[in-house]
């Protein structure tokens, strides 16, 4: 059975070329281009993990990636953020991700990451 990704990146460019990759890898990938969106939908995650990007158009991925680790129900769930900021990746303790990865990214680096993860 595919292993479930849920992304949630505000930029179409890069949300595509995530969803690619983890596509092309044999995953099965959930894109929410907002907080909002991925808010809905969260009582029904069934995703093995999650990538977050920190800034989004209304909310962002520190404050989501909170939410999942202090649910009862997904703290289970490796979440990976990403930003441009790589100075967030020293909050990592606050928002209790699991990893972290600035952008731009290595794909090599990036796919590594995942399959850390969800192993």
């Amino acid at each position: 059975m595919k292993k479930k990704v849920w992304v949630v990146e505000d930029d179409p460019d890069i949300g595509e070329v995530i969803s690619f990759l983890l596509n092309d890898e044999g995953y099965e990938v959930s894109l929410f281009p907002n907080a909002s969106l991925f808010k809905e939908q969260l009582s029904k995650a069934d995703a093995d993990m999650m990538v977050m990007d920190v800034m989004l158009p209304d909310g962002n991925g520190i404050d989501l990636c909170h939410d999942v680790k202090t649910s009862g129900t997904l703290k289970h769930v490796p979440v990976l953020m990403m930003s441009a900021n790589k100075g967030l990746s020293d909050l990592n303790g606050y928002y209790r991700a699991d990893d972290f990865i600035a952008k731009p990214f290595d794909i090599d680096e990036f796919m590594r990451k995942v399959k850390r993860l969800v192993s």
